[in-house]
């Protein structure tokens, strides 16, 4: 075992020996270049921090935005829709119309339908009820399933609604046949009335503006004083003005009253109203005045009358509804005319006589029949005549 070593004199000399101490190599860093330093300089970090938080804040808003409005609760507004308010008011809404139906049906509808050809019938027809016939179920009306044949559901080929082909044109939707009198007016949309206003055939008047708003409400009627048609030999008076206001009036006070009819043209046109004096038939009077759609020709004869077949008044019905008691004149060169206009617009002409005049057979065969038209005939028997002021 070796002896212990005395070590403090190695560490003095250790200490008295000079160390020689090397500093570490110094460090290069690369300088940034000019654009850099600009960029610092004017304070472009600063900047750059800045408009990124603002970025990140309208991100933040955007996205809640769009949260927001996905899940917005959407409202169905439609009975059935599926929410339970729907529900109620599609149960409550058939309840109504079930109820309705019911109190229709309970009504005994009449066994046997009759028809008269005669304006003087005292019989009135009862209308059948509409809310009679079958009504399709609330909730297929409101989004249901697709119905067949009946014509509601996409391609149905029934007479009702929907793109299918009904018993009409337009998509499939069906029209009920016009009627006047108890006759049918074949093929006919729209109609107008020309009306014979004579002093013999004024008492007609209400009843066939009557019949004519029953089957057509606001459809044209025009008033002449007269049926002939006869070509003139000069120029008349063929002016069509609505029933209001001085002119008509005049006319019906001057015309409807006691002045003589073969009057000169010249005096004729001196004629003004006079409220002083009584307004003949005043009653008829006061319903053509309010009744719209109404239309009268200027005072030029009694053989003028197709001033108002020809009229622009009546251009646009399928059908023209002629009222008088064909006692004037006519002539075939006249009625040529008449129905050549007819047929370019595609007219059919229906009389309908009073009495059989003088000039009935003619204006059927030439006129009437030519067009497609036909003859709304009643025998020779008066009207009972109305109490009028």
């Amino acid at each position: 075992m070796d002896p212990p070593t005395d070590t403090s004199a190695t560490v003095e000399e250790l200490l008295s020996e000079p160390v020689a101490i090397t500093s570490p190599a110094p460090v290069m860093y690369k300088q940034p270049n000019a654009l850099v330093r600009l960029w610092r300089s004017i304070g472009g970090g600063s900047l750059t921090l800045s408009l990124l938080f603002h970025a990140g804040l309208l991100v933040l808003a955007g996205l809640v935005v769009l949260a927001t409005q996905t899940f917005e609760k959407q409202v169905d507004f439609l009975p059935g829709g599926g929410t339970q308010q729907g529900a109620a008011a599609s149960a409550d809404l058939a309840h109504k119309v079930q109820m309705k139906r019911q109190q229709k049906l309970q009504k005994t509808p009449p066994k046997q339908r009759l028809v008269s050809t005669s304006i003087n019938a005292s019989l009135v027809l009862p209308e059948a009820p509409p809310d009679m016939l079958e009504l399709p179920d609330i909730s297929s009306l409101a989004g249901g399933g697709k119905l067949g044949s009946g014509g509601f559901g996409t391609g149905g080929a029934g007479g009702g609604f929907g793109n299918g082909h009904g018993m009409g044109g337009m998509s499939g939707m069906t029209f009920k046949p016009l009627m006047m009198f108890g006759k049918e007016l074949k093929d006919t949309r729209k109609i107008a009335v020309v009306m014979d206003v004579s002093r013999s055939m004024t008492k007609y008047l209400p009843l066939v503006a009557k019949e004519l708003d029953k089957v057509a409400f606001g459809s044209p009627l025009v008033l002449y004083f007269g049926c002939g048609l006869v070509k003139p030999k000069e120029k008349i008076d063929d002016d069509i003005n609505p029933t209001n206001g001085d002119k008509f009036r005049t006319f019906w006070q001057i015309w409807e009253g006691k002045t003589p009819l073969n009057t000169p043209a010249a005096e004729r046109k001196k004629f003004k109203y006079n409220p002083a004096l009584p307004m003949p038939l005043e009653d008829i009077f006061n319903q053509m005045e309010k009744r719209r759609n109404t239309h009268f020709v200027e005072f030029n004869g009694i053989t003028h009358a197709w001033t108002a077949l020809m009229s622009k008044e009546v251009m646009e019905a399928d059908t023209i509804y002629w009222f008088a008691d064909f006692m004037d004149k006519v002539d075939s060169e006249q009625m040529e005319v008449v129905l050549k206009t007819l047929k370019k617009r595609k007219q059919k002409l229906y009389i309908h006589a009073s009495k059989e005049g003088r000039s009935f057979v003619q204006v059927r065969d030439e006129l009437v029949i030519p067009s497609g038209g036909e003859v709304i005939q009643t025998k020779s028997e008066e009207v009972p005549k109305k109490k009028v002021k």
